[in-house]
C-alpha cells in the first residue's frame, strides 16, 4: 500500500478505490482523495476557496457512497475544479467537511476523465484491527 491512503484497481468497465485511514475522518477524506485522483490532476487545481459539503447514509458503507457522490454532484454543479477534501466528522449517519479548490478552468485544469457516481458494486468499509479500509467503484 501506498502512503497517499488510497490506491486504484481495475474492474470490467469501471475503475475502483481502497482507501484506508486510522479514523472514520481519515478513511472518508483518502476515499475523496481517490475518487478526485480520477477526475483532475490535482496538482494542476489551486485551493482557493472552500465548499461546504453534508452527506446521510443508514450505515457506514452507503453514508461513504453518499459522501462520494455529494462531491460529485457538487463538483458539477458548481463547475468546481477539486483541489483536496478535509472531513470534519462522521458520526450518527451524517459526514461533513470542506472541498477546496477553484471554479473549474478548461484551459488551465487537466482533467483525467468523468466520474458518474460511487456504486453499491463491490462496496465495503470495514475496521481490520486498528485500521479503516473501504473499497468503492466508480462508474465511469
Amino acid at each position: 500500500m501506498n502512503d497517499q491512503g488510497f490506491e486504484s484497481f481495475e474492474t470490467t468497465a469501471d475503475v475502483g478505490i481502497t482507501a484506508w485511514g486510522e479514523t472514520l475522518e481519515e478513511l472518508f477524506a483518502n476515499a475523496a482523495r481517490g475518487m478526485l485522483s480520477l477526475m483532475v490532476e490535482v496538482e494542476t487545481v489551486r485551493s482557493t476557496s472552500l465548499l461546504s459539503i453534508e452527506a446521510r447514509g443508514r450505515d457506514l458503507p452507503s453514508l461513504l457512497v453518499a459522501w462520494l457522490n455529494e462531491l460529485l454532484y457538487r463538483c458539477e454543479t458548481e463547475a468546481w475544479a477539486p483541489a483536496d477534501v478535509r472531513v470534519i466528522t462522521v458520526k450518527g449517519g451524517h459526514v461533513s467537511g470542506e472541498l477546496t479548490g477553484e471554479p473549474a478552468e478548461a484551459g488551465r485544469h487537466r482533467f483525467k476523465g468523468v466520474v458518474k457516481a460511487a456504486t453499491y458494486h463491490l462496496l465495503e468499509c470495514r475496521k481490520d484491527n486498528d485500521r479503516w479500509c473501504a473499497r468503492v467503484v466508480f462508474d465511469v
